[in-house]
């Protein structure tokens, strides 16, 4: 009775066009009032508290601000100038510029929609006047923005931890290689794209001279994920507080370095900083209630039953908690469907063999697909805003990004190594 009514309000509040994160809060109380829970209405309050109340989310304000930071620094700009020594040459260059832009601010931002945001602003106007079609660029930077949640420092990994008890450090580790393949296919497509269009490589000047010159400047934004990654692995922080001297650095560079950043762009960077940061707290906690609610109703484990008696095997199950996330993720945003989900297919995917930071990269993948499809897809919503251009005609350039990820996935799952390796060594 209980999961009846959550779920219809839930539904109910999303067809009348209540936000996500609000159609929970809303589905919680009214199963809550009307279903057979006995527990009193203070209840509510101490659960929402707590879904935010964790010294690790005090990592998600410090990266976006340290991201923000750098990027009004001059550091987006820098780096589209080395990538474009390294990849600009290639047929369809300017697309495999626009990934690997993408892949370092991913490490640098730790969001998906900061690094679309960021290299849209950058690249689409780029692209267009170097022949790209301007659907294919706003496509492109739509499905490499992704990297940011992918890429440590992510977000969205710090998520995951704090919601399934996972190492967060471990975590960051086992999203690079992931990382590296999703940019390696998402630059073969596009080099596929770009030869059957006849889009060929710029003309990159100044020989070496400019591309040491460039790779200098672009070093000290180049060096902040390995600094943060290095201070955790080290010893000598915690995530928490490498997001902290994240920041410190993002400031030395931005102000003292680069010198782009100035008094004027503090307050910006503030802002854009609690406002991410605001709807994410708000996330956690108005979904932590109806995820409990979830739990003692023991939908988890009814569901984990369920899938784990079917006769399908063992790449079955797998098979059917990939669809259930590729389907979750085209009507209900990334956070929301993370806080839901990975309480329910962690351990069904445990019992499938699958260790937790394979399970974490792979849930966060799958997901993450849904930011670049219609109906829902927040980076798409991004680039069409910034490139001005409409939905369907960047959807359907989105189309061999979409066989991309699924390959990703498939290779996810077939290889555990990619995720497992780097977390394992640095437990030995």
């Amino acid at each position: 009775m209980t999961i009846a009514i959550l779920f219809a309000a839930f539904f109910a509040a999303l067809a009348a066009g209540v936000p996500v994160v609000w159609s929970m809060g809303i589905a919680s109380v009214a199963a809550l009032t009307f279903g057979d829970l006995s527990v009193p209405a203070v209840w509510y309050a101490q659960q929402t508290i707590r879904g935010a109340d964790s010294l690790s989310l005090a990592a998600i304000p410090l990266f976006l601000f340290a991201g923000e930071i750098m990027n009004r620094g001059g550091l987006t700009g820098r780096i589209m100038r080395l990538a474009g020594h390294l990849f600009g040459r290639f047929t369809g260059g300017m697309g495999l510029v626009n990934v690997a832009t993408a892949f370092v601010y991913g490490g640098i931002s730790g969001s998906a929609t900061a690094d679309t945001g960021a290299v849209a602003k950058l690249m689409v106007d780029e692209m267009e006047e170097r022949g790209y079609p301007r659907a294919f660029s706003a496509a492109l930077t739509a499905a490499s923005g992704t990297l940011g949640i992918i890429v440590p420092p992510s977000v969205v990994f710090i998520m995951y931890g704090v919601l399934t008890n996972t190492s967060i450090a471990g975590l960051f580790l086992a999203g690079i290689l992931p990382g590296i393949v999703i940019a390696a296919l998402f630059m073969l497509t596009s080099y596929i794209v770009g030869r059957r269009n006849g889009w060929r490589g710029m003309e990159v000047t100044g020989g070496f001279a400019s591309f040491r010159r460039d790779f200098v400047a672009a070093l000290p934004a180049l060096g902040m994920p390995v600094f943060v990654l290095g201070s955790i692995l080290g010893g000598f922080a915690t995530a928490t507080e490498a997001a902290a001297l994240a920041v410190l650095y993002a400031f030395a560079v931005g102000v003292g370095l680069y010198r782009e950043f100035r008094l004027r762009d503090l307050w910006p960077a503030a802002v854009e900083t609690v406002t991410a940061t605001g709807a994410i707290m708000m996330i956690m906690a108005l979904a932590t209630p109806f995820a409990w609610i979830l739990t003692v109703e023991q939908l988890p484990t009814q569901a984990a039953a369920f899938i784990t008696g079917l006769d399908v095997g063992t790449a079955g199950r797998i098979v059917l908690v990939v669809l259930l996330l590729l389907f979750t993720g085209l009507w209900l945003d990334l956070g929301p469907a993370l806080i839901i989900l990975a309480p329910i297919l962690a351990p069904i995917l445990a019992e499938a063999g699958i260790g937790p930071f394979q399970s974490g990269v792979l849930m966060s993948v799958a997901l993450g697909i849904g930011l670049y499809t219609p109906p829902v897809g927040t980076n798409i919503f991004v680039v069409c805003n910034i490139a001005r251009v409409d939905m369907w005609s960047v959807s359907k350039r989105l189309v061999p990004f979409w066989i991309a990820s699924v390959v990703v996935l498939i290779l996810l799952v077939l290889f555990p190594f990619l995720t497992e390796w780097l977390p394992r060594l640095l437990r030995t």
